[in-house]
């Protein structure tokens, strides 16, 4: 029979299920015919025949089966060189597992045998091994026994033995992902899925872009729990940076090396292949893993951002979140991955930080930090280019950034990264900032929300004003809301009105009702707000579109318009302005009411109206007309046409319209304005005026203010003297006087030119400002000594109780009254003191003010006190975005710094010492508010007044630092201490400023410049050579100790303990006179002049925070090290040597740390620390280190469960044994020291017992939790000790019983008297007994009575236990000869002290 018809045959016996025939058939036809039949049948797309031909072998007949192995052998052998589909070699391979459980073993073992050996090789094509080998041992599995290779084992153990010799192999790279499948289809232990997954984790490197995805599912499917995820995501997150983010990060930092390398594989291809890994990790872990499981997991990664703060694995943790996959229905609150990414971003910048501060922490990071906008930068670009699977996670991601409490980093990264997604991704743009305002009402108490909104207002204007809806709803809120809230949230609504109109008319409404508000806070927010609408005006966007009773041009609106101006607008239809003018005067006409309220509404219209001309010049003539009657109304005095101005004509000031009083007593007082505040702002406006002066008249409110000048130079006006009785309506009018001449004083500032000769009535104005000064301070002091001496009596002093100013209870009227001037008023005033070119004014007047030391002295202060307010600024004033602001400071900065700093000696030596210090306090308070409202942009803001670099000349820092030593050596250098410049009155203030200045200015120098060492070397050469005169000055210890942290990594703080234990004194007898060569200059440490008994206190708390700083910072990296350990558990074994060298550093630099520090606490317990804060602070810091050695030992038993550590290389052993036993015995020295003084022996005023008890227990409250972290110490090492099979416990210094203490050395002498005496003390014996049978039993019972009553009056001596044999023998002694009376003192204590101290009775008195 041919093949073909034996082909045939099977066939039509197969349709016709006639098995019997179909067995006869195939048993009567030779195996060679099976094979070829076989063989040619195979290529073919059907396995019918395959299915008819293995129905055809009869599994109980012994030759049936040996065609049927060889059949199947051939066709194995046949998958080889026949390339098959994938479904027609799963269709065959299935079939064929079907009749598995048949075969016999050694033919099961064989097909095991050919699954490997196809697998060893490595085919693409040829994979059916992956369908085959699985069920084969799933069939041989389950077998009790079995024989390969005669051997004799079970079938579990043969299979076991099978994954082994898998395991072991070589696995190519083109059959990985066939690999992948079979291994997903086999029942894996977890160890055998780990050991898998590492293997596939290094085999992953080298696969292709288009071979990883498909790759990764089968990875991603294999996983069943989140600790076997992370693996292949470390793999990834390698593979993806080593290809793709390492370059991309490179060419952002202009790093890029080799730029004309061919990289190995595209970016499309990377980032599609990325993308859809992506997407099948959150399909595989979606209905699998829980977000909690994977937060557990991340746990272990938490500090160690630079591994999760990467592109890959950030994105793949946004994937698995449930706010990415359902962004809708989610809530943000519901999702725990995304805090768990918000504190690895705070790690990280914590890190950042951590590294600018620390030598020790940038060598022990090991790796550069994460520039975490450049991550997010990256995120943006990828997700703008259509990588959009992790968009609503990212989004919810900056969400979570903006509403961390307390965290201004991360409300920055937030705010930029939102700034930069809305701009290429404005389809958002509208959903983002419907979320934020929602949360902006609702959380009104964080103010970040109203700060982004603005940012983004500023930043993607266009897109911030397609959300009418929103803001309109916000606005609808300023009704109801705290006023100064409104103001904070109208500020990223305000450039908006440039481009909506519809906005701005939205929000005139809603400030319409609110000036019409019963709360004063109210009227204030809607006040600020027209001020600020009228500040963005332009004759481009100032058309109404709202039409009707409250529209423009109504009589409600011009009604307070003159007729003349409503005659000129009814006119003025044609004109190019209109709907300015007539806008503006519909805003105004709504402000006219402020005239008629309290001051508070008065001084914020003026201020906010002053900023919105300053920034729109078009608004001065409607202005000055607005406030032109106001003005007047003050001012009596005929018309300019009817008298002349010279001092005969009438004039005066109404200061009844000012203040008044509602009652006979002075004791109501009401205050409507303040003038000051009024001059000052119409002389701003008639300054801006006269650029361009058209519009208005303004001829007769300059001739009020020149008369009002005129008058009060020539002392004509009537101002209040120190004639009369002080009353609290007299105060008010002079602080209302003093204000008045300085609004003058500003016009004339502000209209002086060349040509003029306005400043010459400057310094007059001055002398009746400070003469008023003087009557106001001549007041106070006489109310200070008249309720000093009683004389005010009962009655007046509940009238003082009740003064009332504008309704509001005050307890006193403030007596140094607040200056008006601002900061540009300041500027021009410094310019004309200080400048030697001053452009609108002729040297010859300057000259006379910068000779008047009191006016260049008051000049300091004031700018000292503004400069001071503007970091104390409101926040809805956006101070800290205004570039006018930053510039004024920067102006003033600059004058102050070349005319005084730089010219400090000169200044104290020819000019005057009080106006020297006055320098130095307005440099630093500039540094300070520069620094704290500008912290961004101050090196900007140094380089804007320090000119070193254009002038090649010193830096400031220098400068200060020559100042310093000058002021230090001329101090020393005076004869009669009395007359030293630190005598003088606050003449320490002035290295006191300039120190504080420095660590300002060392605070923005990075550690890589030059600046930065030689700074740490001036301060030690200052500490090494000047005694310091004051206890405040000690404040240069605290920039030494920065510096050197920031620039050295040697330990220096063992010496600065050891000098202060010279200075104080110390515990041990022996322990100063052994430790004074080690603070010497020439053994390497710091010996400082500058610790002394004045400073050694300040000395200690700033060496307390620089230990508890670097405490601190040893915690981290004991929790950065488990997290590396855990690392080391699940990278793959190519990789692991490395992770585990990088561990043994990381631990080895820990122990270095540690040692430095126990050894300086080991000094420091030695020293005589006073009691109260420093023994305090002392004994918090002894806890934190103990709390941190044990978090060591528990990291080191961690490691040990793994084999990963070890304690030699380590320096492990070395700490303790440098911690165990030395730092302990220190400590409890120190609580004796401590016990024994915490009660004044020598108090000659008798025993209050509550107020020792309370004293005894304050000063020894912290000792139970030192002694109790010791222990716990203690019982950490010994466990480590049995774990490591190393005498570490030998090191220990093992607790003392703190029940009762016997002083060893008084027992001792007791003893040998004792003895030497002992015949004298049997006679004494015998003659007491014969004495006490004679008595009588009344006398017997009082000396009873009265040894009982001596012993409850003592107390005895807490016990001491010695560390070796010599204690233990003292206290078997004291068992024997209790000490003599002699030898103990005697305490008052209270009851409560007394039973819980051990009693003792004495035996009856020997007579001698």
């Amino acid at each position: 029979m041919s093949a073909i018809a034996f082909e045939v045959q099977v066939l039509r016996l197969g349709e016709k299920q006639e098995i019997y025939k179909l067995q006869e058939l195939i048993s009567n036809t030779s195996i060679e015919k099976l094979t070829d039949t076989l063989t040619s049948r195979l290529p073919r797309k059907d396995c019918i025949f395959w299915n008819y031909l293995l129905l055809g072998f009869d599994p109980n007949n012994f030759e049936s089966r040996e065609k049927r192995f060889a059949c199947v052998r051939s066709f194995l052998e046949k998958l080889r060189s026949v390339e098959l589909s994938y479904k027609q070699s799963y269709d065959l391979i299935t079939r064929l597992c079907q009749d598995l459980p048949t075969f016999s073993t050694n033919e099961l073992g064989e097909i095991v045998d050919h699954c490997l050996h196809d697998m060893r090789i490595g085919d693409a094509k040829c994979v059916g091994w992956k369908d085959l080998l699985p069920q084969t041992l799933t069939v041989l599995a389950v077998k009790p026994r079995l024989t390969m290779n005669d051997i004799a084992m079970t079938g579990q153990e043969y299979r076991d033995a099978t994954m082994r010799r898998i395991f072991t192999m070589r696995w190519a790279a083109p059959v990985l992902t066939p690999l992948a499948g079979m291994f997903k289809e086999m029942q894996l232990s977890n160890e055998e899925r780990l050991t898998v997954l590492n293997k596939f984790a290094g085999a992953l490197q080298e696969q292709t872009p288009m071979e990883l995805p498909a790759l990764c599912f089968q990875l991603f499917s294999m996983c069943s729990s989140a600790g076997q995820l992370i693996i292949p995501l470390l793999a990834l997150e390698k593979y993806f940076h080593r290809y793709y983010y390492k370059r991309l990060f490179a060419d952002m930092c202009n790093n890029s090396s080799d730029l004309d390398s061919i990289d190995s594989y595209s970016e499309k291809e990377l980032r599609e292949a990325e993308e859809t890994i992506l997407f099948h990790l959150n399909c595989c872990t979606m209905y699998t893993l829980s977000e909690q499981q994977l937060s557990i997991m991340f746990r272990n990664f938490l500090h160690m951002p630079e591994f999760i703060l990467t592109p890959f694995m950030m994105s793949a943790i946004l994937s698995m979140t449930a706010a990415n996959r359902e962004p809708d229905s989610a809530r943000l609150s519901r999702s725990i991955l995304l805090p768990f990414l918000r504190s690895v971003i705070k790690n990280n910048e914590e890190e950042r930080a951590l590294a600018k501060y620390s030598v020790w922490c940038r060598v022990t990071l090991q790796r550069k930090q994460v520039d975490s906008e450049q991550v997010f930068q990256v995120l943006i670009d990828q997700n703008k280019d259509g990588k959009d699977m992790i968009t609503p996670g990212l989004i919810n991601l900056a969400f979570v950034l903006l509403k961390a409490k307390q965290s201004p980093t991360l409300n920055a990264l937030a705010m930029t990264f939102l700034s930069k997604f809305i701009r290429r991704r404005f389809i958002f743009g509208q959903g983002i900032i419907d979320r934020i305002a929602e949360w902006m009402l609702v959380d009104q108490e964080q103010h970040q929300f109203s700060e982004c909104l603005a940012l983004l207002s500023m930043a993607d204007t266009y897109t911030m004003s397609e959300c009418g809806k929103t803001i309109k709803s916000v606005m609808s809120h300023f009704l109801w809301l705290p006023g100064q809230q409104s103001m904070r949230m109208m500020n990223f609504i305000l450039p908006l009105l440039k481009l909506s109109n519809s906005l701005r008319d939205a929000l005139i409404e809603v400030l319409r009702r609110a000036i019409n508000s019963s709360d004063v806070h109210t009227r204030l927010m809607a006040v600020y707000g027209f001020c600020m609408i009228l500040k963005q005006l332009n004759f481009s966007n100032s058309a109404r579109q709202t039409q009707g009773a409250s529209g423009y041009c109504t009589q409600q609106s011009i009604s307070g318009c003159s007729l003349m101006t409503q005659s000129t607008l009814s006119n003025s239809r044609n004109r190019k302005y209109r709907n300015f003018d007539m806008l503006t005067l519909e805003i105004i006409g709504m402000l006219r009411s402020c005239f008629g309220q309290s001051l508070d509404i008065r001084c914020t219209l003026y201020e906010n109206l002053q900023r919105a001309v300053e920034l729109n010049a078009k608004l001065v003539p409607h202005v000055l007309q607005f406030v032109d009657w106001h003005f007047r109304s003050f001012f009596d005095t005929s018309p300019s046409l009817e008298g002349g101005d010279d001092l005969d004509s009438e004039f005066n000031v109404r200061f009844s319209l000012l203040v008044e009083a509602k009652d006979d007593q002075h004791m109501e007082l009401q205050l409507h304005d303040n003038l000051g505040c009024l001059v000052q702002f119409v002389a701003n406006c008639l300054a801006i005026f006269e650029r361009a002066p058209a519009g208005y008249d303004t001829r007769e409110m300059k001739r009020l203010l020149n008369l009002c000048i005129q008058r009060i130079v020539a002392n004509r006006l009537p101002l209040e003297d120190n004639s009369s009785s002080a009353t609290h309506l007299k105060c008010v009018l002079l602080q209302q006087q003093m204000n008045l001449i300085e609004g003058l004083i500003s016009h004339l500032l502000l209209s002086s030119k060349q040509s003029n000769d306005n400043i010459r009535h400057i310094l007059p104005l001055f002398k009746q400002h400070q003469k008023l000064t003087l009557v106001l301070q001549s007041m106070a002091s006489g109310a200070k000594k008249l309720q000093k001496r009683g004389k005010l009596g009962d009655t007046n002093n509940t009238t003082i109780a009740n003064l009332t100013v504008n309704g509001v209870k005050v307890q006193r009227i403030n007596m140094r009254p607040d200056n008006i001037w601002d900061i540009a008023i300041l500027e021009k005033l410094l310019h004309l003191l200080h400048d030697d070119n001053v452009p609108f004014a002729d040297a010859e007047h300057t000259t006379q003010l910068r000779s008047n030391v009191e006016l260049v002295r008051y000049v300091l202060d004031v700018t000292t006190q503004k400069v001071e307010q503007v970091r104390l600024e409101p926040d809805y004033k956006q101070l800290a975005y205004s570039k006018r602001m930053l510039k004024h400071l920067t102006d003033v900065t600059k004058l102050i710094y070349e005319r005084c700093i730089r010219r400090l000696p000169e200044l104290w030596r020819n000019f005057d010492f009080a106006t020297a210090v006055s320098a130095a306090n307005c440099f630093f308070n500039c540094l300070r508010t520069a620094n704290e409202t500008y912290q961004r942009r101050f090196s900007d803001f140094v380089k804007g007044f320090d000119m070193a670099t254009i002038n090649k000349t010193k830096e400031t820092h220098y400068i200060i630092q020559d100042v310093i030593d000058e002021f230090m050596q001329e101090d020393a250098s005076e004869q009669n201490a009395e007359e030293a410049l630190s005598k003088q009155s606050n003449g320490i203030q002035i290295p006191l400023c300039l120190l504080q200045s420095l660590e300002i200015l060392y605070d923005h120098i990075d550690y890589e410049q030059r600046a930065a060492t030689e700074s740490y070397t001036w301060l030690l050469q200052f500490c090494r050579t000047y005694e310091l005169p004051s206890g405040e000055l000690g404040i240069v210890h605290r920039l030494l100790f920065t510096q050197r942290q920031k620039t050295h990594a040697a330990a220096v703080f063992d010496s600065v303990a050891k000098q202060l234990g010279r200075v104080l004194g110390t515990v041990c007898e022996g322990t100063e006179a052994d430790d004074d060569g080690d603070v010497d200059e020439t053994s390497g440490g710091l010996f400082l002049k500058t610790i002394s008994q004045a400073t050694a206190e300040t000395c200690l708390q700033y060496l307390y925070a620089a230990l508890r700083k670097q405490i601190e910072d040893v915690d981290y990296f004991i929790v950065k090290a488990n997290n590396l350990n855990y690392k080391c558990n699940i990278v793959p074994e190519s990789d692991r040597d490395y992770w585990r060298g990088n561990l043994d550093s990381l631990d080895r630099s820990i122990c270095t740390q540690l040692i430095q520090i126990s050894q300086t606490l080991q000094s420091l317990t030695s020293v005589c620390i006073p009691l109260g804060a420093s023994i305090d602070g002392l004994m918090r810091l002894l806890i934190q280190h103990y709390n941190c050695l044990s978090n060591l030992t528990k990291h080191c038993l961690a490691c040990c469960a793994n084999h990963t550590i070890s304690i030699k290389s380590t320096k492990i052993e070395f700490l303790i044994s440098v911690v165990g036993r030395p730092l302990p015995t220190n400590v409890y020295k120190l609580i004796v020291y401590v016990e024994a003084n915490v009660l004044d022996e020598q108090a000659s005023t008798k025993r209050n017992p509550q107020a020792d008890k309370a004293k005894v227990l304050r000063e020894t409250r912290l000792i139970p939790k030192v002694i109790l972290s010791i222990e716990q110490f203690n019982k950490h090492i010994i466990v480590l000790s049995q774990k490591t099979k190393d005498r570490l416990a030998n090191y220990l210094h093992f607790g003392t019983v703190r029940d009762f203490r016997f002083k060893t050395a008084d027992l001792k002498a007791a003893i040998e008297r004792t003895l030497s005496h002992s015949n004298e003390i049997q006679v004494l014996d015998s003659n007491l007994d014969e004495q006490v049978e004679d008595e009588p039993d009344d006398k017997e019972q009082e000396v009873q009575e009265s040894d009982e009553n001596d012993s409850n009056a003592e107390i005895m001596e807490d016990e001491e236990a010695a560390d070796e044999g010599d204690g233990a023998e003292d206290q078997e002694k004291a068992e024997d000869v209790p000490p003599p009376k002699s030898q103990r003192r005697r305490r008052v204590l209270s009851n409560d002290v007394e039973e819980s101290q051990p009693k003792r009775r004495r035996g009856r008195p020997a007579k001698k």
